[in-house]
């Protein structure tokens, strides 16, 4: 069963909600190369926003997937990580962590705008707005098949959950 963490929306369009078509988008990742969330329509997408590269709760969180990847990948599960970093921090981050699925880069801060988990400062960086810790599922009709996001950067996702929601 999907849940919410219920969260203050700063997005005009709206909380993105499970059964909503999920936004596209084009980052870039660590190599530079764009991924778009279309091309993955052929499998069910794992967006897992994250606040900073290199924090350790969002290490923690990466670590995490990477662990589990070979379970998902056998269920034609695709994992994005998406945070604000550049494309060269997460560069850093993905290599010091052997994470081998695609670290993007929201650099302007677009994705995190259309998916409404735009948290509005960082820590004691005020107006640095970064991405919310936040999973959604997207399935392969470009669905939004799961959804929970946390004020609380501290919290980590519910990985059980998630993979019951698979």
């Amino acid at each position: 069963m999907a849940s919410s963490v219920e969260n203050n929306n700063n997005n005009n369009s709206g909380k993105i909600q499970t059964g909503d078509n999920a936004p596209d988008f084009e980052l870039l990742d660590t190599n530079q190369e764009f991924h778009k969330l279309s091309n993955y329509k052929d499998n069910q997408t794992i967006l897992a926003f994250f606040p900073a590269a290199g924090s350790p709760v969002c290490t923690t969180e990466m670590c995490n997937f990477r662990d589990s990847l070979n379970g998902l990948q056998q269920k034609n599960v695709k994992i994005l990580g998406i945070s604000v970093d550049s494309p060269f921090a997460n560069k850093v981050f993905a290599e010091h962590h052997n994470l081998s699925f695609p670290i993007l880069s929201d650099y302007n801060r677009e994705t995190i705008e259309k998916y409404g988990v735009v948290m509005p400062s960082l820590g004691k960086l005020k107006d640095y707005k970064a991405a919310k810790r936040s999973i959604f599922i997207v399935d392969n009709n470009q669905k939004i098949k799961y959804r929970w996001v946390s004020d609380n950067p501290m919290v980590e996702p519910n990985y059980e959950e998630i993979r019951k929601a698979i």
